[in-house]
């Protein structure tokens, strides 16, 4: 019997990708395990760009709220590989990780082809969300042709805000990656998409929605009443709601969990009360997380143009986030110009950090970019180092951003130093 770092071990040697795309590898395996994704557990399917994490923490927080066993497979994880399977809000045990995952390396070595890492991890979701009233599934990567989207028949299929990103894989204009998005629509299956979307991209679901009889739903605008460090208060329906999550944006997410939470009410039933506790209990990290108030620490995670664009929407309407000391680190196929043009220019101090991937870009060149916006640029040899310097320069605000690959790491440091 394999023990959690094993496990892990196991895990990652996988690829990430592979060179032939489809849903053949993780049939196959599914199919070893005795096909857990067609046990009849009630499944709510999420794609997008942007948002579907936070999507996906209200749906679960609210259907928690309601008294349901609710399974919740989100990715990527920020602080422990464990969040990625959540059954009402506690992660996964690592012993119960590490019997699974042994159970999936088993039924692996019957097949002709080699799984990629994510299809691994969507096997073992499969297998430990048995049990569950209804679980909520988080699209990996554009949606056709993702692990998860061996799924025959969901409650509803989630679309959340779409942008340009992962154009490498999923297409250059917002319309083609919307068509990979709308992959997760099935016939006759509802589907629910975020409403301020590009009208390319709702051009292209909703001509998806009509060759499958699926009805779509389109989230009507929200009304920001406040945008604040305690989170977000808005009207959607003429009801006022408030989430926890920060930002603007989340308005409009919650409008997509609660127009989804509308389509399956009654099979899942839920009452008001439940539903505004859910959304003020919902919690995911690295979305504008504030780590400490003494002083001001954030974290975000944004990696892609409308994620920085939210972040700077918030940077610019708080008092907390103005003028931070921030600490950026960003992948070398991401926005990082846009990026560091933007923070450092609203920067006190501004230190750059390499992440430990290959296509990562090195803090020097980031460094040496944002010397054009901002006067204190240093570029850090590590997480420990760019955290200990935050703290000293900090003048009542630190910003961790750039990417997801950062935020956890960086967190922890900081978390040391508070």
């Amino acid at each position: 019997m394999m023990n959690y770092e094993q496990a892990l071990d196991y895990i990652h040697r996988h690829s990430a990708h592979s060179a032939k795309p489809g849903l053949h590898r993780i049939a196959a395996l599914l199919e070893q395990l005795g096909n857990p994704h067609k046990a009849g557990l009630p499944l709510l399917h999420i794609a997008g760009t942007n948002g579907k994490g936070s999507t996906a923490t209200m749906l679960a927080s609210v259907l928690k709220e309601a008294g349901y066993k609710v399974g919740c497979f989100t990715s990527p994880f920020i602080y422990d590989f464990r969040e990625r399977y959540a059954i009402n809000g506690e992660m996964i045990e690592k012993e119960r990780l590490a019997e699974l995952a042994e159970q999936v390396m088993q039924a692996e070595q019957r097949l002709d082809e080699q799984p990629t890492e994510f299809e691994i991890v969507t096997a073992i979701g499969f297998l430990y969300f048995q049990g569950c009233d209804i679980g909520v599934l988080e699209v990996g990567l554009g949606g056709r042709f993702d692990a998860t989207n061996i799924i025959e028949q969901p409650l509803a299929s989630v679309i959340c805000s779409i942008s340009l990103d992962h154009t490498e894989f999923l297409g250059n204009t917002v319309a083609e990656i919307a068509y990979e998005k709308a992959g997760i629509i099935k016939k006759n299956c509802p589907a629910i998409l975020y409403g301020k979307n590009p009208q390319d991209a709702i051009e292209t679901i909703q001509k998806r929605c009509d060759e499958l009889s699926a009805p779509l739903t389109l989230c009507l605008p929200t009304e920001l009443i406040s945008c604040a460090v305690d989170g977000t208060t808005f009207r959607y329906k003429e009801q006022e709601y408030f989430v926890s999550l920060r930002g603007a944006h989340q308005a409009d997410n919650a409008a997509v969990a609660i127009e989804t939470l509308l389509q399956i009410q009654d099979r899942f039933p839920w009452t008001e009360a439940q539903l505004r506790q859910g959304l003020k209990n919902a919690f995911i990290p690295s979305r504008l997380e504030c780590l400490s108030r003494d002083p001001f620490i954030f974290i975000d995670g944004g990696h892609n143009k409308d994620g920085i664009d939210m972040l700077l929407a918030a940077m610019d309407q708080w008092e907390e986030l103005k003028e931070p000391t921030v600490i950026f680190g960003m992948m070398k196929d991401k926005p990082y110009q846009y990026a560091v043009r933007q923070l450092a220019s609203r920067a006190k101090t501004f230190l750059t950090v390499q992440p430990p991937l290959p296509r990562a870009m090195t803090a020097y060149d980031l460094k040496n970019m944002a010397d054009l916006f901002c006067d204190d640029c240093i570029a850090c040899d590590s997480y420990e180092q760019a955290a200990k310097l935050a703290m000293e320069k900090q003048n009542g605000c630190i910003l961790a951003a750039g990417s997801l690959y950062l935020a956890g790491e960086v967190a922890k440091e900081l978390k040391k130093l508070i």
